[in-house]
């Protein structure tokens, strides 16, 4: 999977978003913790995979039964995963390209700590 430049021009405008967010945070707080930058990096990744291609979940099974419904529960689950890899790979593929700019743009401090 490809990104396409409308994708990566919006993601270096979130990225300059949170570059400014890293620095008014410095200058108020002082030093983030990078393990709280790299989660925080994950979530606006996660939320722009979904606004790039949003996740299609696998229909909620009918309850007729305890018998019936606990075996199409486990097939629901199943069959979420499906989605749901595709999403993580691709909300780290946008993870990837997004926090090296934020590195490239904070400063060298996160790369020496993390």
């Amino acid at each position: 999977m490809e990104l396409t430049e409308v994708q990566l021009f919006v993601i270096g405008t979130v990225a300059s978003v949170l570059v400014w967010l890293v620095k008014f945070i410095r200058s108020r707080w002082g030093e983030i913790n990078p393990g709280w930058l790299t989660a925080f990096v994950y979530v606006a990744s996660g939320l722009l995979a979904f606004f790039f291609a949003p996740l299609v979940l696998p229909p909620w099974p009918a309850f007729v039964d305890l018998a019936t419904f606990v075996p199409a529960l486990l097939g629901w689950f199943g069959a979420l995963l499906v989605p749901l890899s595709g999403f993580v790979g691709f909300a780290t593929l946008v993870y990837n390209v997004l926090l090296k700019q934020v590195l490239d743009a904070a400063g060298a401090r996160f790369k020496a700590k993390g």
